[in-house]
């Protein structure tokens, strides 16, 4: 008889070890749940694409755009893409005007068509077989440095790829 109240006081006493504990476990999961939220909440509002103290800029995280480089030499030259959709941003000298650099890029270029030259803006789209429109766009920023951005995408795709433009324009911070 002493058997079965000392087992039967075992038995009560690891089941309700066992409930305790679980308790405890789901309790402090749930801690960690509202933790893991509230930092993905702050994540989501500030996470970055990319950034570079130096230059003074950052890109937010938006769309499907991903990160391919960056190159740092004389300049800044990052790369992004997102899908056949290339961004290069580029920081040029603050002496060189926008109409310089509009020169520089159109004769490098070789044979292309302008689209449009307006105010800080310039396109145009190669003309080969598969021709590639490119948007580029000047930005200033500083007594040292200005920015370029350019947008290289087919010339067949481009009206679906403007809307990705616009966007990555919007998360673009000088």
């Amino acid at each position: 008889m002493k058997k079965n109240w000392y087992f039967a006081f075992i038995l009560l006493f690891l089941t309700t070890l066992l409930v305790a504990c679980n308790v405890e476990t789901k309790s402090e999961s749930d801690n960690l749940a509202e933790v893991n939220k509230k930092d993905d909440g702050k994540t989501e509002e500030n996470e970055l694409l990319y950034e570079n103290e130096k230059y003074g800029i950052s890109v937010e995280q938006n769309s499907a755009w991903t990160f391919k480089s960056e190159v740092v030499k004389s300049n800044l030259n990052v790369v992004l893409s997102h899908n056949k959709l290339e961004a290069i941003i580029s920081s040029v000298s603050a002496n060189k005007t926008f109409e310089e650099i509009k020169q520089e890029i159109k004769s490098g270029a070789g044979d292309v068509e302008i689209i449009s030259e307006e105010g800080n803006k310039l396109f145009f789209k190669s003309k080969l077989k598969n021709a590639i429109r490119t948007d580029v766009y000047f930005k200033e920023y500083n007594d040292s440095n200005n920015f370029i951005i350019i947008f290289m995408s087919p010339v067949s795709e481009y009206e679906q790829a403007k809307p990705n433009i616009e966007s990555l324009l919007n998360h673009i911070n000088l």
